[in-house]
């Protein structure tokens, strides 16, 4: 199989190309990959759509899935977290639908935008933008709703996104799911936890055991790539140990959580 994997030079990336070491792997980064294993580098900056046209036009022909692992949790401007985790993401989507013949996309999202459905009537007017340039222009007249944490507006940009999408690849040929960790053991991790606060991380970690590898996460991106799951289409699969089994159940109680107990100080 031919697959396109962004972000593939390090972290979770890394480890689905790995993974993918039988296949013929193009990995789409801002920093060099290893290419000993035979496979193919692209230089790429997905906040930057002419990177982004520039990075396919080197592609091949026909592929068959794309796995969308790249992703930032911070950066100066706000606006560049929704750029590289969502517009630069559905940019390369749907300039590589046409070469994807009967193929697969894979999104990486987060169990942060697990909740989209309830955050809907924020996010649609960013979901119908039809270009990069707009999204962007959309960032730039409403940054007071992407501001305080863009990180998770842009997963449940993802996870909103891929649902939708599937309805286009029913259509085109193709199947759409994406992949929703909690946390990862990689570099960006320090990124996370600065982000939810260390309390409120290791409570989230202390709930099922440990926190994830990197291979976790990438053995069901790669079923979801190559496996015999052909008909699964516009799902979104919570990789997390549980986490999310226990919130929406009961075992995990999140009002003890220490952002919750510290609303609760507060109030």
């Amino acid at each position: 199989m031919k697959i396109v994997v962004t972000g593939g030079a390090s972290g979770l990336g890394e480890a689905l190309v790995k993974r993918l070491a039988e296949h013929e792997v193009w990995i789409l980064d801002r920093q060099a990959a290893d290419t000993s294993n035979g496979h193919h580098y692209v230089h790429v900056d997905l906040a930057d759509p002419a990177s982004i046209d520039e990075a396919v036009d080197s592609l091949p022909a026909s592929i068959d899935a794309l796995a969308n692992v790249a992703g930032i949790a911070e950066a100066d401007e706000p606006e560049k977290v929704i750029a590289v985790n969502f517009l630069g993401l559905r940019h390369v989507s749907e300039r590589l639908i046409a070469r994807l013949a009967r193929g697969r996309i894979v999104n990486v999202s987060s169990i942060a935008g697990r909740d989209w459905q309830a955050k809907l009537a924020r996010l649609q007017p960013l979901l119908d933008t039809g270009t990069f340039a707009e999204g962007m222009s959309w960032c730039e007249d409403n940054q007071e709703l992407i501001a305080r944490d863009p990180y998770t507006f842009s997963k449940r940009l993802v996870t909103a996104h891929t649902l939708r999408a599937a309805g286009a690849g029913v259509q085109q040929g193709f199947t759409i799911n994406c992949v929703s960790p909690g946390p990862i053991d990689t570099p960006l991790y320090p990124q996370f936890e600065s982000l939810m606060g260390k309390a409120h991380s290791d409570w989230t970690i202390t709930q099922t055991g440990r926190i994830a590898t990197a291979e976790d996460i990438a053995e069901v991106a790669d079923l979801l790539l190559t496996g015999d799951c052909g008909w699964l289409n516009g799902v979104d699969i919570p990789v997390d140990g549980g986490y999310t089994a226990g919130l929406e159940s009961g075992w995990v109680d999140f009002s003890q959580s220490p952002i919750m107990l510290e609303r609760s100080r507060g109030s």
